[in-house]
């Protein structure tokens, strides 16, 4: 079946119904899978949104599987976006008392290290945006003179975002990464979860679309956008569009350079 771009997606028909399953290759698919187990289990512990019920992950002769409920999708609709926001938005209620996570896990292929932090300024400065810059210098993506100090980037985060507290997200939310299932209910899938702002989950469903005025309406009706949103959506997008650099090379290079500039001033 129609799966995202890292992972092989299977419909498996069984004596017991039918069951979705993923599987991925290589030495690191175990552990990718399994922190996307654990995502979904996180998003499901707070009772606002669904996910699908994780049944089992396992290794492979090729990697790992990750076999989970499957969910029969409709065409969706407008209270089904509006269901979706404002579930979203009863989610980023599940606060913790530090940013980051149980964890290490993954956006995407990329490893996305989650320390447990107080300060947000610190946790994205260094654990998002400077762990994406190294990658890309690494990989002659980007030259240092065209990256921030990372001082620099804490000190206008804190201008930008004061006073964040840790809120569980999603933290992978494009348009391919919810569905919407034949009785209308909105689901979560394959999350890159953490305890972050709540505006990162926002930033990314703008980035790509797939989300309609209905579904902000709504999430806003239950948690109003506070002052100065767009500017941090902007830095939150930055970490995306860092990460699509970072896979998938060189055409995302004038939008990370134009993100850089936007939010940091040249470089």
């Amino acid at each position: 079946v129609r799966g995202g771009d890292i992972a092989r997606s299977y419909l498996l028909h069984t004596p017991a119904g039918p069951l979705f399953v993923k599987t991925l290759e290589g030495p690191q698919a175990f552990d990718m899978l399994t922190a996307e187990a654990g995502g979904l289990t996180a998003l499901k512990e707070p009772g606002v949104i669904p996910v699908p019920e994780v049944c089992q992950c396992a290794k492979t002769g090729f990697g790992a599987a990750l076999l989970m409920e499957y969910i029969p999708t409709g065409n969706g609709s407008d209270a089904a976006q509006e269901a979706l926001g404002r579930s979203l938005a009863l989610l980023h209620q599940s606060g913790s008392d530090a940013f980051g996570w149980i964890r290490n896990n993954y956006i995407g292929t990329l490893p996305q290290n989650n320390p447990r932090e107080q300060d947000w300024a610190t946790f994205f400065a260094h654990h998002r945006l400077a762990f994406q810059f190294d990658l890309a210098l690494a990989s002659n993506l980007l030259g240092a003179g065209q990256i921030p100090d990372v001082g620099f980037m804490v000190d206008k985060i804190k201008s930008l975002a004061p006073g964040v507290r840790p809120a569980l997200l999603h933290g992978d939310l494009w348009g391919g990464n919810y569905l919407i299932s034949k009785d209308e209910t909105p689901y979560l899938i394959d999350p890159s979860v953490y305890y972050g702002h709540s505006e990162v989950d926002l930033a990314m469903s703008r980035l790509f679309g797939g989300f309609s005025s209905r579904f902000y309406d709504a999430y806003f009706e239950v948690s109003p956008a506070q002052p100065g949103i767009e500017d941090r959506i902007s830095l939150y997008q930055l970490y995306y569009l860092l990460v699509h650099l970072n896979i998938f090379g060189r055409s995302y290079l004038a939008s990370v350079t134009d993100a850089v500039g936007a939010v940091f001033g040249a470089h």
